[in-house]
């Protein structure tokens, strides 16, 4: 509380040492006096005031040491904010996404945060003046020196443009706003710099100024007001001296300003909402106010349409006409209601009176006639007038006369179902607190026209002509095409004055038409005319002075009331700069699809939604089909819906994340075709940095993948052959051990029944011997046999699986008649394509096997057939002995794996039968329920002739 109360005080130091003073002060004057009263003794006296000195003393000290360790504790409290403070501002600075600096009063740079560092590649030495500089171009030193020196000078916050050097060594255009900062005591301590990189603005400027001279001369010339406005800061970027005389203004001025500045606020609210709205190519319109340098307002008719974009930046050109007397006159016409009702009654145009439900109110004799109608006896809407695709238009100059502003256009109405074209005018007044809409129309359409009305059309159209950019011209449909009339636009687009081509037998305008393009453009005229519609065509012209340009022509054939024709009108345009505009363009865009179409590998580019927008030729040719098919479509209709929708996935996910892509994928073509791919994506971007789709190519890996698969394939085949060469080494080395012991022990014998003389003895050692012999030579045949099968490769063919069944049992004829065993082969067996010898190989050893295990049956039996289960051939050997248990059924088809050890043979058998199946990619197994329940032997062969090529 005490702390509070001094730090409101305005000097605290002062204030405690004054309250120190007094509380002393009274302490010296009454502590004595206090003592003698409270204390008689003498002896007393003196102790106590002792003790009273020690007392002010101690109690002075604690309150010093009080005082002064909080101002310490304080003072440091605010050191630590101040640096930390400090820390979090120079933080915060580092961390701006703008490139930007700061320095100190006498224009030392103290810091650069990591944007500038990116940007220019340049670190600051901290002890020069300016040290920036260094990296500005030396045509902009002078003017950033002057502008920072004023800055500093005058501690403002002020903006520059200068070419800085960047990391790359190029110059780029930057803006430096640049702003004063203070120190806690609100000392100017320097000024803090960011650069914003104006590059492509800078670019836009120059390329629209190098544009600009291309019409230049027109432009600047034309009587008209005419300037140019950038659609998207809506900046005015050019004018010509019309404008400026209109306006008032200096051309510096007028550049400087934006389109917003020539409206009065009152208008800039309606504007704004137009602005907003998508602006069409070409647009028309009238009744807007401007205001001039001096304040003064004037009515406008606009023209106004779209220039050519360079690099997105969108421009407009502007025409302007002022129409303040037109719109006083009709401002006039609101005066008295007797001249309104004359100039209503007796108007040649068709007028209507509407209140604000848009109720027809009255109409006059013109409209009558017009529309074709009998006096008002009906309630009528103003819609009934006209045709439905008019609505939104006309609506929209139904909103602008609630609001005051007058409009002029054109339209269509409809007059018993039949559609004609109206150009009309319209005012709002307010009558008794109602408003009311005067609508002024005529038919446009119509054969004939009142010849005061004609006088009064021709002069208006005659100044509105003469006025507008371009030439309108009248003339006869003759061969000379001989003009009757030349707007003043015809010297700027032929350099012939009016005068000079008008009924001139020797300057034709037909001459003046470039000789490749006449007979075109006399194809497009007399079609235009045969149809009675307007027609347009571009062609090339012969300027006077030997050059060629190009024109743009809109006309059509005027006819009097017996349907001859009387004249040609239309108007024409220099369109030279447009139309190299447009081969620059399109040469462009040839090139670049000629380099597209070229790239040896598939390329694709999509918009965001996945529709195709366009591709090369390779792309077509993996498909199978043309550009046609594929643009406008999705990957779902070209890949179907489970392919398709996986690829639209992964362009989601692109977009999203907006970092390229790479990945593996198996694509079926349309045709069936099916390919090993790896995809490579972007995003592709406008320079807005904006999504606006996806651009990839893909690479045909099918090649390296079925290597892969052989590669795998064959080291599992590798693996397995190893697995049994060390089963075949252990099986050789143990079964081949066998006889070899037997006969070197018999051996052994033999030599001591010799010795002895024992004769009986030595014939059966010998007949040991020679069993021991033949069964050795038998274990080695089988093995040779085994071994060949991995290594004799026969070439494939298609045979019938009953012929090959019946060849194997032709070979074993001997022991099938021994034991008296009968074999049924099914007929309608298919034929394979296979190793013929080895698969007859493979029945004969599956037949021997169900000979041996036949058991002791009297009659057995062996049936050869084939079944099928879920669309797989399934081959089999059927026996009726003595079967196979379950804990077996793996291991018989093992080297030298026999069920029972007393059997004849090696056990070598089955082993052969399973490398067989395993050659051709089949499988085997055996199905049996256990003793004498007899067994199935079976197996597939997996083999497709597209899938083998014959050694």
């Amino acid at each position: 509380m005490w702390k509070s109360t001094f730090q409101k005080k305005k000097n605290p130091a002062r204030w405690i040492a004054s309250l120190y003073v007094i509380v002393g002060a009274l302490w010296i004057l009454f502590s004595d006096n206090v003592v003698d009263w409270l204390i008689e003794d003498p002896a007393n006296i003196t102790r106590v005031q002792t003790y009273k000195g020690w007392f002010f003393v101690l109690a002075s000290g604690l309150l010093i040491y009080t005082v002064v360790s909080k101002a310490v504790a304080d003072l440091r409290t605010a050191r630590f904010t101040i640096r930390e403070k400090e820390y979090m501002r120079k933080d915060f600075l580092n961390r701006h996404f703008q490139p930007l600096f700061q320095s100190d009063v006498t224009g030392k740079c103290i810091f650069t945060n990591e944007k500038w560092l990116e940007f220019t590649g340049y670190t600051t030495p901290p002890d020069k003046p300016f040290a920036w500089l260094d990296i500005v171009h030396a045509d902009d030193k002078p003017y950033c020196i002057d502008k920072f020196s004023y800055g500093l000078i005058d501690k403002s916050a002020f903006s520059l443009e200068f070419r800085i050097m960047t990391r790359d060594g190029d110059y780029h255009w930057v803006l430096c706003s640049c702003i004063p900062y203070f120190d806690i005591s609100a000392n100017f301590s320097g000024i803090i710099g960011y650069l914003f990189d104006i590059q492509d603005k800078k670019m836009l400027e120059e390329q629209f100024k190098e544009n600009s001279k291309r019409y230049g001369y027109l432009f600047a010339n034309n009587p008209h007001p005419m300037f140019v406005y950038d659609t998207q800061d809506l900046r005015i970027i050019e004018t010509n001296k019309a404008a400026l005389l209109q306006y008032g203004y200096s051309e510096k001025e007028f550049l400087s300003m934006s389109i917003v500045e020539l409206r009065p606020a009152s208008e800039i609210p309606v504007l704004m909402e137009q602005l907003s709205g998508t602006m069409p190519e070409y647009h028309r319109s009238s009744g807007w106010l401007h205001k001039r340098k001096d304040g003064s307002e004037f009515f406008v008719e606009i023209i106004a349409h779209s220039l050519p974009s360079r690099n997105t930046r969108k421009n407009r050109l502007v025409i302007i006409r002022d129409i303040t007397e037109q719109m006083k006159a009709f401002k006039l016409a609101k005066e008295g209601e007797r001249r309104f009702r004359m100039i209503f009654e007796h108007s040649p145009y068709a007028t209507l009176l509407l209140d604000e439900e848009l109720n027809v109110l009255d109409m006059n004799d013109s409209a009558r006639q017009v529309m074709k109608m009998n006096l008002l006896d009906e309630e009528l809407q103003f819609s009934d007038f006209w045709a439905p695709d008019s609505a939104e238009y006309l609506q929209k100059h139904i909103d602008q006369l609630k609001k005051g502003i007058p409009v002029v256009g054109e339209t269509d109405f409809v007059r018993h179902h039949e559609v004609f074209r109206v150009e009309f005018y319209g005012i709002s007044f307010v009558e008794n607190g109602l408003l009311k809409l005067f609508i002024s129309f005529y038919d446009v359409d119509e054969k004939y026209k009142m010849q005061s009305a004609l006088q009064e059309s021709e002069r208006i159209n005659a100044t509105l002509v003469n006025n507008l950019p371009g030439m309108s011209y009248r003339c006869l449909n003759d061969e000379a095409w001989t003009m009757v009339f030349a707007s003043h636009g015809v010297e700027g687009l032929t350099g012939y004055k009016p005068g000079e081509l008008i009924y001139n037998n020797k300057i034709t305008f037909a001459s003046l038409i470039h000789k490749d393009d006449r007979e075109l453009l006399r194809e497009a005229v007399k079609k235009g005319l045969d149809s009675k519609e307007k027609y347009q065509a571009h062609y090339r012209i012969i300027h006077k002075n030997k050059k060629i340009k190009w024109a743009w022509e809109q006309a059509q054939g005027v006819f009097n009331d017996e349907d001859e024709l009387l004249y040609i009108e239309g108007f024409i345009m220099d369109v030279t700069s447009e139309m190299e505009a447009r081969k620059e363009v399109e040469f462009q865009s040839y090139f670049l699809g000629l380099i597209i179409d070229n790239i040896p590998f598939p390329l694709f580019y999509k918009d965001v939604n996945g529709i195709y927008t366009g591709c090369n030729k390779s792309f077509c040719d993996y498909l199978g089909k043309s550009k046609e098919e594929i643009i406008g479509v999705t990957a779902i209709e070209l890949f179907g819906e489970e392919q398709g929708s996986d690829m639209a996935r992964k362009d989601r996910e692109l977009i999203t994340r907006g970092v390229s892509q790479s990945y593996e994928t198996h694509i079926v073509f349309p045709d069936g075709r099916e390919m090993n791919a790896v995809f490579h994506k972007s995003l592709l971007k406008n320079i807005d940095n904006h999504p606006m789709g996806v651009i990839g190519v893909y690479f045909d890996i099918s090649r390296r993948v079925e290597a892969e698969r052989v590669i795998k394939q064959q080291l599992d085949e590798l693996s397995r052959i190893n697995s049994e060469l060390e089963r075949f080494s252990y099986t050789v080395s143990h079964d081949l051990r066998s006889p070899l012991v037997t006969i070197k022990g018999f051996m052994g014998l033999l030599k001591e029944d010799l010795r002895e003389g024992n004769h009986d003895e030595v014939a059966d050692s010998i007949f040991r011997i020679d069993s021991a012999t033949d069964k050795m030579h038998q274990l080695l045949e089988d093995l040779l046999e085994l071994s060949r099968v991995g290594r004799i490769v026969n070439p494939y063919e298609e045979f019938s699986m009953t012929t090959i069944a019946r060849e194997a049992k032709e070979l074993l004829h001997g022991m099938l008649k021994e034991k008296n065993c009968v074999v049924h082969i099914q007929d309608d067996m298919p034929e394979v394509f296979a190793d013929r010898s080895r698969t007859r190989e493979l029945y004969q050893n599956l037949l021997e096997n169900a000979i041996k295990f036949s058991g002791k049956q009297d009659a057995p039996a062996i049936d050869i057939y084939m079944r099928e289960e879920d669309g797989e051939k399934i081959f089999c050997v059927q026996d009726n002995g003595i079967g196979v248990p379950q804990a077996y059924q793996e291991k018989i088809f093992g080297l030298f794996n026999k069920l029972d050890s007393n059997s004849p043979g090696t056990g070598l058998g089955l082993s052969l039968v399973k490398h067989i199946v395993s050659n051709h990619n089949g499988r085997v197994w055996v199905e049996s329920e256990g003793d004498n329940q007899g067994a199935v032997f079976c197996f597939t062969l997996n083999t497709e002739k597209n899938d083998y090529k014959n050694p």
